[in-house]
């Protein structure tokens, strides 16, 4: 689930297609290794998949999701970079990337996903906007939060905030982005050794670049998204990216 600006790097391996108007100005939650506006040295993998597919290097602003969301159906940006699933956007049908969601837990616990009903009794921190999987998001609508004891946060900071929930006991489980939260955790080695993986959702969602229904010439653009992504895959640049932020998703 997908998060100042940022200095764009390019991969030499494949040339951007034509643009087609001045550059666009793209929305997102900070969260590495797809948005790392804290080092501009490495950006993030969704900041130069972008730069390479487009030719004139777009803008983009660091806000909380919720936030970022509103902004781009509202026409205020022009996209939003890591939207999976949401109503009110333009998406094309080629994604940049996939998603897989994963839970942890306190080192000490001893529990295991081991399916949609081992999860009930567990009180269970999810960050706001973030979760779409298909089958999950089924079941919680059948059993209710009430019985999933959810607990939802949102703002800045959202992924740090449920890990202190989750090691003061405030939460059982963390439902997260795998590829985010182990990022997070390689680099904040205190904390590693205190939580564990607990088990992944089956199956792992498309990744989409979303644009607002306000930008002129969406459609145009959306093709042109599209287009450039199934170059960067046939030519390789999407593996190397992946692999270059440690991603497996190609």
């Amino acid at each position: 689930m997908l998060r100042a600006s940022f200095v764009l790097l390019a991969l030499s391996c494949a040339a951007p297609l034509p643009t087609l108007a001045e550059p666009l100005r793209f929305a997102g939650d900070d969260g590495c290794p797809y948005l790392c506006p804290g080092t501009p040295q490495r950006p993030g993998y969704l900041v130069e998949a972008l730069s390479q597919v487009l030719r004139e290097p777009p803008h983009f602003d660091s806000l909380p999701w919720p936030r970022a969301v509103q902004m781009v159906r509202d026409g205020h940006r022009d996209g939003l970079v890591g939207a999976y699933g949401l109503d009110g956007l333009r998406v094309g049908s080629e994604p940049i990337g996939w998603v897989g969601l994963a839970f942890y837990t306190r080192h000490d616990s001893d529990w295991r996903y081991s399916g949609d009903a081992s999860l009930l009794g567990q009180r269970l921190g999810l960050a706001q906007g973030y979760v779409n999987n298909p089958r999950f998001e089924a079941w919680r609508s059948q059993a209710g939060d009430d019985d999933l004891h959810l607990q939802v946060l949102g703002g800045e900071r959202v992924l740090p905030r449920n890990l202190q929930k989750l090691l003061l006991g405030r939460i059982d489980v963390l439902l997260e982005d795998r590829d985010i939260i182990e990022h997070y955790l390689e680099h904040h080695p205190q904390l590693a050794g205190q939580v564990r993986r607990a088990g992944e959702l089956p199956g792992r969602q498309p990744l989409h670049v979303g644009l607002s229904p306000h930008l002129p010439e969406v459609d145009a653009r959306l093709a042109e998204l599209d287009e450039g992504l199934r170059q960067l895959r046939r030519e390789g640049t999407l593996k190397v990216l992946g692999e270059r932020y440690r991603l497996s998703f190609e």
